[in-house]
């Protein structure tokens, strides 16, 4: 068999293990965060978060009409299955092709061996790394563009193997037509410019260091002609605009540049001006597959289209929707950075902690100075904490997990650093190449993304690009060990053997122990929380609702049922932090998405584009209620609600509720309005109690404007009422809360209907991060206000224990734990009370190991040290093991030495231990 073959053989082998896997865990359904909007803007066409992601969305309608599942999210989904199974091809590929470009042609079979195998093992040691892993299994954008950087770099050396043969520049203009297409996806396949530029460099001039910089500084500069030029500057010349300024000859420019290139294409083929030839016939296909994005525009410009954000219909929105507005900006090079509690924000370069939001008080308190922050959080703690995580493990899967060396022992890293230095000792130009790939797809990506602390969620999935490089070294440094064998191993069988016993072991040892390690928190294959919560919290919604939603997880996989599934699309859906932005408030105002009625809004959209956050001082608002509508909610609520909890007189008497609206503390002692509120108010007013109004219940406190009084549960929302909730109520709609939760056997159905889902949420072999244990809190929150209510306020023990067990039967604590050891340690005392032993055995059980575990690997609450200790002193009471309890108080004396109140306690415990000492010495034998 030839080489060729072989290699390709090879190649289709690791492709098809990466497939098979990746599709025996692919998520069945739609998941959580972006996930959900990529879904719906696929299967509708519909325009999704800026910067966009044209491509990825004609891909994903194309998948959508291929009865390849029977779940259209999962036909989407397979795309990234697809796209990262053949990258990790190419990344097999690139391998084969480094390793020979070094080593030299293969003649042997010890080299077959050596370098296939080298080049399979650390492919699917990508292939299998948790973030690679993620990627590959959901509908996201980042594993086809990690495709684009695969096929880009083996394009790239396949021109360096053929740079000498006639017309060899056809890899180059490939390469620049995947660029332009790769806009479409996400930018980082742009980011490749640079290591294919430098493979030119290398290939083509001889190297110095005045050669070298003067290359640097036009590989910035096509950079630039690229990444703003044609992406930003080129849509914003069409609209004329350049950088504030305004002129009717701005359109013209870009068509003429398009033109002139094509006509100085023609003249350099004449002149056979090869290297202008292939510039300008690569700036003109990069140009040309970045026309995706027309189709942004035209889907912009569809009446209804349920999602349009920004509502990008012309040139001057496309900009704008390009340059990601929405978010804000960025400061770089210079700035206003935190400095101290004195001087506050003062103009700096190089600012770091420039974010005043109060989420992001952490970047200012945690961190002594910018360099501090810079290294310890932005380049330590968002970037090589990753790298580790890929390549050493994670600590666990809690939101900022440190790193985990149990699982794979540093294997994966300890080779890449080893293949670091041994692709620098044999081959320095294709190894600066490939470190300055990992740099700018790694650290200086981290750098310039300027990320603040907090982040809603892990990002580790930006740096894929560096992970890549990092493959390829584990390859190198597989290759180097076996080197080092064959200075000490001079019998050719003997060496064979060596060499083949070690990549066995490396196999063994790396992407095989990554799959073990892995799988289980990759495989999404029977994983419908989202799906299901999504359901359940449309259907906690009346008829005709208007929903208030708070992020992404309450809202995208939303919108995913509603556009794809169609259920229950008539609730209209308002998500509170894109109505901080004018187009989504006139979309809400003037559209009508699956002919469900527009949302109130009494503003003119002149009025909307001026609302800005306004100062603001507490002061008590007013919502008229007429007779009608109290009469209304009486016929509705009657049946089911307590003579206490029907009772306003007020409402009544005075025909309205009243409220005291604080705004948001800013600076200071300044409050403000955000946006978002006003909005809030001007619904709410403008509705006129025509259509219910609900809040999520992960909406948070200060998002209800101060109408808490007036909102009452009905499960995973909580709805605007006339009433007001009595003093000392739990303010529950207890029948409705009721038939949601405790309903059985419920088949899901588009309309509205009452049962909640709660698939395999009680399945120990289905993986659940963190993320899910937390909207699960929000499950657990509804059975325990249920069981409270049913126990202090109907005195009904046996309904509440049997709302306790049904809980624990859906939701068991072992398989999902509980986020808040206080929530823990309440149902468990709550157990007690109903005299459910088992049950209250089962959690304290479950609550000792992790209040042990959080003692012994100090990851207790700065905020509240003591909990641990609390509810292990409770357990130990309860169980009357008086020597474990002495124990822990001991530990506490260590950690508090002096304090009175310790010293008692242990006197109490030394005495109750030596009267049980007693009794035990008393009983016969």
């Amino acid at each position: 068999m030839s080489e060729i073959k072989l290699n390709r053989y090879i190649a289709g082998g690791v492709l098809f293990v990466t497939l098979l896997v990746y599709f025996l865990t692919l998520s069945k359904t739609v998941v959580f965060w972006d996930v959900g909007e990529f879904i719906a803007a696929a299967v509708l066409l519909q325009v999704p978060h800026p910067p966009g992601s044209p491509l990825f969305i004609l891909l994903g309608r194309i998948a959508s009409q291929i009865p390849s599942f029977a779940d259209i999210a999962a036909r989407v989904h397979a795309i990234s299955a697809i796209s990262s199974a053949v990258s990790i091809m190419f990344v097999y590929l690139v391998i084969v092709k480094l390793i020979t470009h070094f080593r030299g042609s293969i003649s042997a079979n010890v080299d077959r061996i050596i370098t296939y195998g080298a080049a399979a093992i650390a492919a699917l040691t990508l292939a299998f790394s948790t973030t690679y892993w993620d990627n590959a299994i959901e509908a996201e954008v980042y594993g086809l563009s990690m495709l684009f950087v695969a096929a880009i770099m083996w394009l790239a050396l396949r021109w360096w193997e053929n740079s000498d043969e006639p017309h060899n520049e056809k890899y180059i203009l490939l390469i620049a037509y995947l660029i332009g297409l790769s806009v479409g996806v996400h930018l980082l396949a742009v980011l490749a410019i640079f290591p294919v530029l430098m493979l030119v460099y290398f290939r083509r001039y001889e190297f110095s260091r005045k050669s070298f910089i003067r290359f640097g500084l036009i590989s910035v500069i096509i950079f630039f002609v690229i990444y703003p030029g044609v992406v930003q500057f080129l849509p914003s010349m069409l609209d004329g605009e350049f950088k504030g300024l305004r002129s009717d000859i701005l359109p013209f420019i870009p068509p003429v540049a398009i033109i002139a290139a094509a006509y100085g294409v023609f003249r350099a083929t004449q002149k056979k001006q090869k290297i202008l030839q292939v510039a300008l016939l690569s700036f003109l296909l990069i140009v040309l597959g970045y026309t995706t994005y027309i189709l942004v525009i035209m889907r912009a410009n569809v009446d209804n289209l349920p999602m349009n954000e920004n509502s990008p219909h012309n040139l001057a929105g496309l900009v704008s929707y390009l340059g990601r507005e929405q978010y804000g900006d960025t400061p770089m090079l210079k700035g206003d950075s935190w400095n101290n509690e004195q001087q506050g924000f003062v103009e700096k370069y190089f600012p770091r902690r420039w974010s005043p939001e109060e989420m992001h008080r952490p970047t200012r308190e945690n961190y002594k100075s910018d360099g501090d922050f810079f290294w310890n959080y932005q380049t330590n703690h968002m970037f090589i904490r990753y790298v580790l995580w890929n390549f050493v493990g994670a600590e666990g899967d809690w939101q900022d997990a440190g790193v985990g060396w149990k699982d794979t022992w540093g294997i994966p890293l300890f080779i890449s650093l080893f293949g670091i230095y041994f692709h620098f000792k044999k081959d320095w130009k294709m190894a600066l190449t490939f470190l300055s790939m990992f740099m700018i797809m790694g650290v200086i990506l981290a750098w310039y993304q300027n990320q603040q602390n907090p982040q809603p969620r892990e990002r580790d999935y930006f740096y894929v690009g560096a992970y890549y490089v990092m493959a390829i070294w584990i390859a190198l440094g597989i290759v180097g060990l076996i080197d080092l064998l064959r200075k000490k191993i001079k019998e050719p069988k003997i060496f064979t053997t060596a060499a083949s016993g070690i990549l066995v072991i490396c196999a063994l040892a790396v992407p095989i122990n990554l799959v073990r390690v892995n799988w289980h928190e990759h495989d999404r294959s029977r994983n419908y929380i989202a799906w299901d919560y999504s359901y359940n919290l449309l259907q906690s919604c009346e008829p005709n609702s208007i929903l208030f939603t708070n992020g992404d997880n309450d809202t995208f996989p939303l919108w995913y049922l509603q556009d794809v599934e169609g259920v229950r699309r008539d609730v209209r859906i308002v998500n509170l932090s894109l109505v901080n932005t004018s187009w989504y408030i006139k979309q809400l105002k003037n559209q009508m998405p699956h002919g469900t009625p527009k949302v109130p809004i009494s503003l003119s959209d002149g009025q909307i584009d001026r609302i800005t956050p306004r100062a603001w001082k507490p002061q008590q608002l007013e919502l008229p209620v007429s007779s009608d509508i109290i009469n209304r909610y009486d016929s509705v609520d009657r049946p089911r609600m307590s003579q206490v909890q029907l009772a306003d007189s007020n409402v009544l008497k005075e025909g309205k509720i009243t409220f005291t609206m604080n705004g948001i503390p800013y600076q200071q002692d300044v409050r403000i309005l955000r946006v978002q509120d006003i909005l809030v108010w001007e619904i709410i007013r403008a509705n006129r109690w025509e259509r219910p109004i609900h809040f999520a219940v992960t909406c948070s406190p200060d998002s209800k404007i101060g109408l808490d009084n007036y909102l009452w549960m009905q499960g995973l929302t909580y709805k605007l009422k006339p009433r007001k909730v009595p003093q000392g109520d739990m303010g529950i709609d207890y029948n409705i809360m009721t038939n949601q939760l405790m309903a059985e056997n419920v088949t899901p159905t588009k309309t509205p209907q009452f049962g909640y889902l709660y698939r395999e949420l009680n399945d120990p072999s289905v993986y659940y991060d963190e993320n899910v244990q937390r909207m699960v809190m929000n499950y657990r929150f509804n059975f325990i206000r249920l069981a409270e209510v049913a126990l202090r306020e109907k005195n009904n023990r046996d309904e509440a224990k049997r709302i306790m067990k049904r809980m624990e039967e859906i939701i068991p604590i072992d398989v999902i734990p509980n986020l808040e050891m206080r929530i823990s340690a309440y149902v468990m005392n709550l157990f007690n009370q109903l005299n459910d032993t088992m049950y209250a055995e089962k959690y304290s059980k479950v609550l000792e190991v992790a209040a042990l575990d959080m003692i012994n690997k100090n990851r207790v609450d700065a905020q509240d040290p003591s909990l641990p200790y609390q509810v292990l002193l409770d357990i130990y009471d309860r169980r009357k093991n008086y020597s474990a309890a002495l124990d822990l108080m001991n530990q506490l004396t260590a950690k508090y030495p002096g304090d009175p109140q310790l010293k008692s306690r242990i006197q109490f415990y030394e005495q109750m231990l030596k009267g049980q000492n007693a009794v035990d010495s008393a009983k016969p034998r």
